[in-house]
């Protein structure tokens, strides 16, 4: 199941690092399904607007096909929250 992420507001690095590879959500959706790991274009378009974290095994995926930092989805927390 997705975990829901805190804010949302604002570009996240996978849509900016997307964004600039030229990749649309269908062609990354595929590109996915191709390293199997399939996922839908409606799932990323939630994982690119900060709405969820994708789950461990699509985490390594996009990391691995977008050249991203390891952390790049870990999610901040406000100030006085806990986990």
């Amino acid at each position: 199941m997705p975990q829901k992420a805190a804010g949302g507001a604002g570009p996240t690095a996978l849509r900016r690092r997307r964004l600039k590879l030229g990749l649309t959500l269908v062609k990354l959706s595929s590109r996915c399904a191709e390293a199997g790991v399939p996922v839908s274009h409606s799932h990323l378009s939630k994982l690119d607007r900060g709405l969820y974290t994708p789950r461990p095994e699509l985490r390594a995926t996009l990391v691995q096909l977008l050249d991203l930092d390891d952390d790049a989805f870990d999610i901040e927390m406000p100030e006085g929250a806990t986990a």
